[in-house]
């Protein structure tokens, strides 16, 4: 009867458990809709500070855990990205960059449409290396 109960009690244990696993292996970030923004700045502003001194702008936009900025500028186009997701590209005031701006699927404005002005929050990730462009990830429109 004792071995039973061991038995029976270790199969609910590795069941919780497992369903536990589960969740947390399927689980995705949150976008920065719900987070509080830290700063607010302009797309022109955000790359002017990026290439003046990338060094002091990551300590002042990526910061060491996630923290929202709000950044205000013109879409210039808007793409597909990897797993579904979209990039919004603001228009940075440099021919060859932009500030890139990606979106869940559900996150995304209908609306949204290349020379519209608009409003978003999202984490800044930094620089990327290949190309001059600032990053923000886990993006949604505010309105």
């Amino acid at each position: 009867m004792r071995t039973r109960i061991v038995l029976i009690a270790g199969v609910i244990i590795a069941l919780i458990g497992g369903a536990y696993a589960w969740k947390e292996y399927n689980r995705t970030a949150k976008d920065a809709g719900a987070m509080q923004e830290v700063l607010t700045v302009s797309a022109h502003e955000l790359q002017r500070e990026f290439r003046a001194n990338e060094q002091a702008a990551n300590a002042k936009y990526v910061g060491t855990t996630d923290q929202a900025i709000k950044v205000k500028g013109m879409i210039r186009a808007i793409e597909p990205a990897e797993e579904g997701r979209t990039n919004v590209l603001l228009d940075s005031g440099e021919e060859n960059s932009a500030v890139v701006c990606e979106f869940s699927a559900d996150a995304l404005p209908k609306s949204w449409a290349a020379g519209q002005n608009v409003f978003l929050k999202g984490i800044c990730t930094g620089v990327n290396d290949l190309i001059p462009d600032v990053i923000l990830v886990r993006c949604s429109a505010v309105e």
